[in-house]
């Protein structure tokens, strides 16, 4: 009954809530940029522009115009609307000269829109315009800039010759200050770039409570302001920190741009101080771990560099190394944490970023740039690697790909030369690979890859495990390692260009030759190649060079043992399965291989192309064991298909 006596029908389908529009609350450009001002402390904002100058003089020529009568009766009425302390007789029988006295005792008083008014009733009384006019972009520019930032505190606009008169009262009355300057003053007669030589002069002159930036027309986007302030810190002599490069479109067009250039303003020095500190306590400290290890007596340093390190085949100065960074990982910690500079730096920086901000204008710029910063935390670079021959380790990364030649055939093409020059000036016939690029990481037991003093390892290991990195197949975008799949690892940051990630397919391992995979350690390119009379590279460990000698002679048999087989004249895919015999590749798809009986070489399709660093690469390993012991039987009750 109730329902029906408010017209609902109790049985009829519940009609499902339909969902609440999103209200986009528009960006308030001066509440956040006020907040920036609060936050940082300024007490004043000085702006100099030569469009001041039109509107910065004493008003004498107005003051004349009035005296000497050019006036009409309703331009005087229009004065006295603007000035309510003005009274003007409508029979003209006020004095004119009391009229001018009354404009001249309250225009020092007067915003600019009010003499902007007053001049426009007298300038029928005005010659000439001293100066040319303004770019159409300087008067909305410095209207916005007056709106977003002249609020409670302090607000100066000055002319550049007015800047120049009062600069030294202005530096020295203790006033935390924000200066922006325009970059052309050609208007009142000075350079192109003379508000780039006031900055200049302003770095070296100002105290550390002024924030300087270059606010002008000649830039037009962020990357441009980039480029700008790069080239300006190249040619100040000074702390280039202290200012930034603003676009006067974040004013003139859009004000949603401005609070973060102000923002980067207000923050430079600080980040900057942070960044001296960071490398003095760096300096500092390996410099005390230099001199903890030069006072390690002969006796104890043999006796690490020796033994089982010997054995295992750790080079040296790798031991030397790890030893001074155990000096180090705490003292930079704790220098940082003393220094009081850090600290107020790193308060301004935390609350300036509390200010809510639009994103960046070019956030795929900023992402690039970060991508590459945090992929070296992630990924050793593959020159580092193979120029000097680092050992094979688990997380090495590489990159397979198939040739488009087939086996002794592309020998015949002599033109084709590629590959490393020997010291004889001749090169190794390399054959032509596809282009496409697989990439696959390296799975095994740290301790089983290692070559010991002989050139061998102690398990005799001759295949090892590779898993592939493949790109998400939903589209999403992998920031985070790990992930919560158990069959996968999410690696981010892996494509240097875009910043992509990868998953680790733990699932899809591969087994491939061992024999491969050295032959990129010992190659100049980081190549999976070797020739029989191929010179031993530099910079490769006592233990790899013992390695390298007994490939050097394995790579000798199996070319006599393909030539004796004559795989010219065997029909279909005979010398195929051959190489592939020989090269041990028949368990591993993903790998091809061939063989030259003309420069007595062996060719894998493989590259080593960089590696995973810790902790990343451990993570990886605790992911594939849990993979490896996992029960194989879904110990649910319920099927997948009905959960």
């Amino acid at each position: 009954m109730e329902a029906a006596a408010t017209g609902v029908d109790a049985n009829a389908p519940a009609i499902p809530a339909q969902p609440s529009p999103t209200v986009v609350v528009p960006f308030d450009a001066k509440a956040a940029s006020q907040e920036l001002l609060t936050l940082a402390r300024v007490d004043r904002i000085i702006c100099v522009d030569d469009w001041y100058a039109e509107r910065e003089d004493d008003g004498e020529d107005v003051f004349a115009a009035l005296v000497d009568g050019l006036l009409r009766m309703a331009d005087l009425q229009k004065i006295a609307k603007t000035i309510p302390s003005l009274e003007v007789d409508e029979d003209s029988s006020t004095p004119l000269e009391l009229v001018a006295d009354e404009v001249r005792k309250v225009w020092g008083n007067l915003n600019q829109v009010e003499r902007a008014q007053i001049r426009s009733a007298v300038a029928g009384g005005f010659d000439s315009d001293p100066l040319e006019p303004s770019p159409e972009e300087d008067e909305p520019a410095a209207a916005n800039l007056r709106e977003l930032l002249a609020d409670s505190r302090e607000f100066i606009t000055l002319s550049l010759s007015s800047w120049r008169k009062q600069r030294s009262a202005l530096l020295t009355d203790g006033k935390s200050t924000l200066i922006l300057f325009d970059r052309d003053f050609s208007r009142e007669g000075a350079s192109e770039d003379a508000g780039e030589q006031e900055i200049a002069a302003l770095l070296h002159d100002a105290p550390e409570s002024w924030r300087i930036g270059l606010l002008t027309h000649t830039v037009a986007d962020a990357d441009a302001e980039i480029e700008v302030w790069k080239a300006l810190a190249k040619k100040f002599d000074a702390d280039s920190s202290r200012f930034l490069v603003i676009a006067k479109g974040h004013l003139s067009v859009s004000q949603a741009g401005f609070p973060r250039m102000l923002k980067l303003t207000l923050l430079a020095p600080a980040l900057e101080r942070m960044q001296q500190s960071l490398a003095g306590a760096v300096r500092g400290t390996w410099g005390e771990a230099i001199s903890k290890v030069g006072d390690i007596d002969p006796y104890t340093l043999e006796a690490a560099l020796n033994g089982d390190r010997l054995t295992d085949g750790t080079w040296g100065p790798e031991t030397l190394l790890r030893i001074a960074t155990a000096f180090t990982q705490d003292s930079v910690r704790a220098k940082l944490r003393a220094d009081e500079n850090v600290h107020n730096s790193n308060r301004i920086v935390t609350k300036l970023s509390r200010v809510k901000l639009p994103n960046s204008p070019d956030p795929d710029r900023v992402r690039r740039e970060l991508a590459e910063i945090e992929r070296l935390e992630y990924f050793e670079s593959p020159d580092h690697l193979t120029q000097l021959h680092f050992p094979l380790e688990v997380g090495d990364v590489f990159c397979f790909q198939k040739f488009v030649d087939k086996p002794h055939s592309f020998e015949l093409a002599k033109g084709r030369k590629g590959g490393v020059a020997e010291e004889d000036d001749s090169a190794a016939l390399v054959p032509r690979q596809d282009g496409a690029e697989n990439y696959m990481i390296l799975l095994a037991q740290p301790c089983d890859l290692a070559i010991r003093h002989n050139g061998k390892r102690t398990n005799d290991l001759e295949f090892v495990r590779l898993a592939p990195l493949k790109r998400p197949v939903d589209g999403r975008v992998i920031a985070q390692p790990g992930g919560g799949i158990a069959t996968s690892f999410d690696l981010p940051f892996f494509f240097s260009e875009s910043g992509g990630g990868v998953e680790v397919r733990l699932s899809q391992q591969q087994y491939v030759p061992l024999t491969a995979l050295d032959m990129c350690v010992l190659n100049d390119q980081g190549a999976g190649w070797l020739s029989s009379d191929q010179a031993m590279p530099d910079h490769v460990l006592p233990n790899w060079q013992e390695r390298f000698n007994i490939l050097r002679s394995w790579v000798v048999k199996k070319v006599a043992a393909y030539k004796a087989m004559q795989p010219h004249r065997i029909a279909g895919k005979g010398a195929d399965q051959i190489t592939a015999a020989l090269t041990c590749t028949v368990p591993s798809p993903a790998l091809q291989s061939l063989i030259s009986i003309e420069t007595s070489t062996v060719f894998y399709g493989v590259k080593r192309v960089g590696r995973l660093r810790e902790p990343y690469r451990s993570a990886l390993l605790s992911r594939m064991s849990q993979r490896d012991s996992r029960d194989a039987f879904d110990p649910s009750l319920i099927d997948k298909g009905n959960a």
